[in-house]
C-alpha cells in the first residue's frame, strides 16, 4: 500500500501499472518486491554546473545623467559659475594642454579617462617642458601643493583644483559662450594625506568643467563612482554652449 501511494503521488497509475496486485489463485503467493533506491549519481557523473553570468549592475538612465549634469555645469548655480552662462554646456576645447611635472599618477588618470570617453582629451606635448610663467592655457600638475585650510582634517583635503599652488579656489576665464580657458592647477597631497588615483581623476574632472560634486562624483559612491562617466562623457560629447534642450546624452560601456 505504501509503494502505491508514493507512485500515485508522483503521477503513476494511467495505465502505468502502479497499482499492486493480490496473488494469482493457484500459485504460491511470494512476498512484494521492493525496489531499490537508485544511487546517487557521482559528482564525477554529473554534468558540471553552467556559469552563472554576473548581473550588470544598471547605469543611471539618460535623465538622471541630464540631471547631474544640469546639477554641476548646466545650470551654473554656485561656484564657480557664479551664475555666468547658465543653461549651456561650459568646457575646454579638445585637447587640453597638460603640463605634469613629472607626477606618475597623472598619467593613468589621463589614461583612464581617455578610454572611457574613447578619444583624446590631453595634449601632452605641448606645454610638456614650459615655464609654467608663460603658460596661459592648459592643466598643470603639482605635487604636496594642496590647499588645506587651517583647523581643517588633512584627510578631507588631499587635492583640489586652483588657479595657483596652494590656492583654494579657480577663477578660469569664461569666455562667450563658456569655454574653459586659463591655467588651472592640480594640486596633489598635502603634509598628511597623499591622493590616491581615484582622487587624482576626480581632481581632473574637476578641471574638465564638473563643479559641485554629486552622486557618484563626491558624494555617495566616494571620488568616483559609475554617474561619473556618463556625466562627463556627455559634457564631451556636447558643442560648448549647448542648451540644456539641446544636450546629447552619451552613455557609457559598463563592460
Amino acid at each position: 500500500m505504501s509503494t502505491a501511494l508514493v507512485l500515485a503521488a508522483c503521477g503513476g497509475g494511467s495505465g502505468g501499472g502502479s497499482a499492486q496486485m493480490g496473488p494469482v489463485a493457484g500459485l504460491p503467493s511470494t512476498p512484494a518486491q521492493t525496489t531499490t533506491p537508485t544511487a546517487p549519481a557521482t559528482p564525477e557523473a554529473q554534468a558540471p554546473a553552467e556559469p552563472v553570468a554576473p548581473v550588470a549592475s544598471a547605469g543611471p538612465t539618460d535623465t538622471e545623467i541630464l540631471g547631474l549634469l544640469d546639477s554641476t555645469n548646466l545650470s551654473s548655480a554656485g561656484y564657480p559659475w557664479n551664475g555666468r552662462y547658465a543653461g549651456v554646456v561650459k568646457r575646454w576645447n579638445l585637447p587640453i594642454p597638460v603640463k605634469t611635472n613629472g607626477e606618475a599618477r597623472a598619467v593613468p588618470a589621463m589614461d583612464e579617462i581617455e578610454a572611457k570617453l574613447g578619444f583624446a582629451v590631453f595634449d601632452r606635448a605641448s606645454i610638456a617642458a614650459a615655464d609654467e610663467a608663460t603658460i596661459t592655457r592648459g592643466i598643470v600638475f603639482r605635487r604636496g601643493t594642496a590647499y588645506l585650510p587651517a583647523g581643517a582634517n588633512p584627510q578631507g583635503f588631499c587635492a583640489n583644483v586652483s588657479d595657483a599652488p596652494f590656492g583654494g579656489g579657480w577663477s578660469a576665464s569664461l569666455l562667450n559662450p563658456g569655454e574653459l580657458s586659463g591655467r588651472m592647477y592640480v594640486n596633489l597631497d598635502n603634509p598628511q594625506c597623499v591622493a590616491d588615483g581615484a582622487i587624482v581623476i576626480h581632481e581632473i574632472g574637476h578641471a574638465l568643467g564638473l563643479a559641485t560634486h554629486f552622486k557618484g562624483f563626491g558624494d555617495d559612491d566616494g571620488a568616483v563612482g559609475p554617474e561619473f562617466w556618463p556625466v562627463l562623457a556627455t559634457l564631451y560629447a556636447n558643442a560648448i554652449g549647448t542648451p540644456k534642450a539641446s544636450v546629447l546624452i552619451k552613455q557609457i560601456d559598463k563592460n
